[in-house]
């Protein structure tokens, strides 16, 4: 297979393409002509593209191709054994703790000695490793895999097409409820810089309901991860999913993750992303409306510091008429951390009775911290009810000292104004549990800033 020429290459660019040259014969399902014909494809595409950089508008505030200067090579499990006390520490107690069916992701690798495949099996959900679906893949996964609102344009997909190793592959039985959340839990590993390229495949089958956490964290021991993460949902006519991401990984962590979102007829699609770690994160999600009559709600909340840089891109497509959407962003910046929103509503012109309204709102905690806000809405329609909106701002000094004039300390009565500045997002979470588990992760981090 010969690749497109490209005239110049950096060296993070091309440290890609050797990756794959060395990596393609090993990676799962390397003997499958319809999995080889996938990353083939793939890695064609990001070899005529290159890395996203400052020109092409959806990254101008996250130049990729400037910031990755070296790429760490593919890691390479090891059976890392992982305890209760780890799990703990990596997550929390209260994310921890929290019911559900655990899927455990350790250094790319989904563990069936760590995780919950029979209890999933027997409420209904359809559950293996991406590893052994690439291997003997079935109709259903060459139908979705892929497929899923698919963007042929953007490089970072691209890799992680041709070079995914790891994940897990969900189907929700028809008509099935899960009474608990799936949670699926990417622990990295141990030992020296590495990249890990995870997808995984969620197919919600016609009115069944269930939620879903994605949760990523350290366990401590890796220093320099970079990590690709895609998942693709397909949600069936009917069916109800909430998602929940959670990235706490560590502090030097380059975090790029893609969600690719179709939703059916009169289907609801809830999600809520919370960030606190890694030194480069971007999520971007691409959502898009494939039939009438259904809702979709995208909030969230990332608190960084230091120079930590956070870029949170969101694009909802209006394909379909009476559909509505709502976005809801909060930053918390400290140091000379860079948080960025770029959120994207696209209105066919058959997409009548449309409701889309999006909002992004940054605290900046110091006069080094910076929030770049980048709303838009593309209408060709005409009986619509579209709007967008961003403020950023300082703590409120009045409401400061009013706290601290009926006895609460300085430290106590900033962590409390912060708290319910993000807790209008959270608030949007649907489990009690769940948004008690993200109050008191956004606590942990107000403890930490304020020492």
């Amino acid at each position: 297979m010969e690749l497109p020429v490209q005239q110049f290459r950096t060296k993070g660019e091309q440290g890609f393409l050797d990756m794959f040259a060395a990596a393609r014969g090993a990676l799962p399902g390397a003997d499958d002509p319809f999995v080889a014909g996938l990353r083939n494809k793939a890695i064609e595409t990001y070899a005529r593209l290159g890395l996203p950089h400052r020109r092409i508008e959806a990254w101008k505030y996250t130049d990729l191709r400037a910031l990755l200067g070296d790429v760490h090579p593919l890691i390479r499990a090891v059976g890392l054994p992982v305890g209760a006390g780890d799990v703990r520490r990596a997550l929390g107690p209260s994310l921890a703790e929290l019911p559900a069916f655990h899927l455990f992701m350790v250094e790319g690798e989904l563990r069936a000695d760590l995780s919950d495949l029979a209890a999933l099996r027997e409420a209904g959900v359809e559950a293996l490793s991406l590893a052994a679906a690439l291997e003997k893949p079935s109709t259903w996964l060459k139908q979705a895999l892929g497929a899923i609102n698919p963007r042929p344009d953007d490089s970072v997909l691209a890799l992680n097409s041709a070079l995914m190793t790891g994940g897990v592959v969900l189907r929700v039985g028809e008509a099935v409820t899960l009474d608990k959340p799936i949670h699926i839990v990417h622990l990295d590993g141990t030992g020296e810089p590495a990249s890990i390229f995870t997808r995984s495949l969620v197919v919600a089958e016609p009115s069944s309901a269930a939620t879903l956490i994605e949760s990523h964290a350290s366990l401590g021991r890796l220093r320099g991860l970079q990590r690709n993460a895609v998942i693709e949902l397909r949600i069936g006519a009917k069916a109800a999913i909430d998602h929940i991401k959670i990235e706490r990984e560590g502090e030097d962590a380059v975090h790029l993750a893609t969600a690719l979102v179709e939703i059916g007829a009169d289907a609801r699609y809830n999600a809520f992303q919370f960030s606190t770690g890694g030194a480069l994160v971007r999520s971007q999600t691409f959502a898009r409306f494939a039939g009438e009559g259904s809702s979709l709600d995208i909030s969230g909340a990332f608190l960084m510091r230091g120079r930590q840089h956070c870029d949170t891109t969101l694009l909802v497509e209006h394909a379909v008429p009476r559909c509505t959407s709502r976005e809801l962003f909060k930053a918390v910046l400290d140091g000379e951390a860079h948080g960025v929103f770029q959120g994207k509503i696209i209105v066919a012109p058959d997409a009548q009775k449309t409701d889309g309204k999006q909002m992004a709102q940054a605290l900046l905690l110091s006069e080094t911290a910076e929030f770049d806000s980048k709303p838009e809405l593309e209408i060709f329609a005409d009986d619509v009810a579209c709007g967008h909106g961003s403020t950023s701002g300082q703590i409120d000094e009045e409401l400061l000292f009013y706290l601290e004039a009926r006895g609460i300390p300085k430290d106590e009565a900033r962590a409390l104004l912060i708290q319910a500045f993000i807790g209008d997002a959270i608030d949007r979470v649907a489990r009690e549990d769940v948004r008690e588990a993200l109050s008191r992760a956004s606590a942990e981090w107000l403890g930490v800033a304020a020492e």
